[in-house]
């Protein structure tokens, strides 16, 4: 087995220019000049490596704030886990406008709970923390395990299997059947390849996102569809699933959500979950680099929930490769952010990459590492943990999928360990770009045999 190899996303393959003002660049006599481009061009240009190259004032420790611009106006780009604290800091700062409009409108949609504050944030949010509660979310883990051992028994005797595309159809069907959403078979199949498009677009430009953009549009009219029929009485959501719980849900004034603000926060459940394909082909790739981990995941799996190893192994690959390079907050009010002076309406943006591969929280912070977790709790705030956000989930901006997310990354890392397979010659680093990031390649094995105790 081979693989090509690359350093880590995050290492810049070049060191940026020593000095004092971000952006700036020697010209051809060695003159310093000022070039300040806008942190959007940055993170399109050079995705996840863009943040980790602008470098603080002459004098400032390493891991300080920096001074930039975004969408034309002055923000702060902070790191760490006093920048966790201040991004998430609901009294200092607003969602509502923070991230650019051709971003949070393809992937979370115009109007979705991402960028509502105060009230209409907490009553909107009381929607996801109820279709995302523990008991729940029980339901989903036990739909995609069903789904992952349909489709793994199917594995052997295939020329190729790309992890990646697996991933996709799995968690798609797994969360469509469980939301009340789905139709069943290649109908499902599908609709999570549409939500698939959606997630790999978003953060890029040209016909990338151009698909992303019409992805988009297509599975809101179906889920604006879904709705009314609900609404209707033309189709029956199973009490407590995520699509009943959509159309049922009030406003703050007692309205129901409009038919298309009902669609987007329904697409908010489902494509989340079709997101944790990225992640699972990363752990893929990553405990075929260290079967140390493979290992000791599939020693310690077999029980009714992931193994807490397992779980060590998903916070990993969550902390080693994050969905999105950085996030966008606007102030509230001016104010002093990490020591620099802003008004009210500027931005905040946070240093996702640098943040979880600050030296000061996390030892060896380039290493693949599930060790540092040690068991299955999440590494708390103060420690600058944040990949799907900070603060509390039920009145903050913490994803309210987010033990979700884990438990589904963590029975697919047991899944994969407990398979042998061959992985032929491939691409397998994270590239930089786009966003979010994967192997280009998908992961492919070949020569899949059944898992340990399941020949037949």
């Amino acid at each position: 087995m081979s693989t090509t190899t690359a350093p880590p996303r995050g290492t810049p393959a070049e060191a940026p220019v020593s000095t004092n003002v971000p952006g700036a660049v020697r010209d051809a006599r060695g003159r310093t000049r000022t070039r300040t481009p806008d942190l959007l061009l940055t993170l399109v240009v050079r995705g996840f490596d863009g943040l980790p190259r602008l470098r603080p004032d002459r004098g400032a420790p390493a891991g300080a704030a920096v001074r930039s611009r975004l969408l034309g106006r002055p923000a702060v780009v902070v790191r760490g886990a006093d920048g966790v604290r201040a991004f998430y800091d609901s009294s200092l700062v607003a969602r509502r406008g923070a991230v650019p409009a051709p971003l949070s409108n393809v992937l979370f949609g115009r109007g979705a709970v991402h960028g509502l504050d105060d009230a209409a944030h907490r009553v909107r949010k009381e929607l996801f923390t109820t279709a995302l509660a523990p008991e729940r979310v029980d339901g989903l883990v036990a739909a995609a395990g069903e789904e992952w051992a349909r489709a793994v028994r199917g594995w052997p005797g295939r020329d190729r299997v790309e992890v990646f595309d697996e991933a996709v159809g799995v968690l798609g069907r797994a969360v469509l059947r469980w939301a009340g959403a789905g139709a069943g078979g290649a109908t499902d199949t599908a609709r999570a390849h549409e939500l698939a498009t959606i997630v790999d677009g978003f953060g890029s430009a040209g016909p990338r996102f151009l698909r992303a953009r019409r992805a988009r549009g297509r599975c809101e009219r179906w889920a604006a569809r879904a709705v009314r029929d609900v609404r209707s009485g033309r189709r029956l959501a199973p009490a407590g699933s995520a699509l009943a719980l959509v159309a049922a849900h009030r406003e703050p004034d007692g309205r129901l959500l409009d038919e298309r603000t009902a669609a987007v926060e329904l697409l908010n459940v489902l494509r989340p979950t079709v997101a944790v394909a990225w992640l699972v082909a990363q752990a893929a790739v990553a405990l075929h680099e260290h079967p140390r981990w493979r290992d000791a995941v599939a020693a310690a799996a077999g029980g009714p929930e992931p193994s807490g190893t397992a779980v060590a192994v998903a916070h990993e690959v969550r902390r080693r490769y994050p969905f999105v390079p950085a996030l966008a907050t606007r102030l509230r009010r001016d104010a002093e952010v990490a020591g620099h002076r802003l008004r009210a309406g500027d931005r905040v943006v946070l240093d996702v990459v640098s943040t979880h591969r600050d030296p000061a929280a996390w030892p060896s912070p380039e290493e693949f590492d599930p060790g540092r977790f040690d068991g299955a709790g999440v590494c708390p705030v103060a420690h600058g943990f944040a990949p799907q956000g900070g603060g509390d989930a039920r009145t903050g901006h913490r994803c309210p999928g987010e033990p979700a997310t884990v438990r589904l990354l963590a029975q697919a890392a047991e899944v994969l360990s407990g398979l042998r397979f061959t992985v032929p010659p491939q691409e397998t680093r994270m590239p930089a770009r786009p966003v979010p990031s994967r192997p280009a390649d998908g992961f492919v094995v070949t020569e899949v045999a059944p898992a340990a105790g399941e020949e037949r």
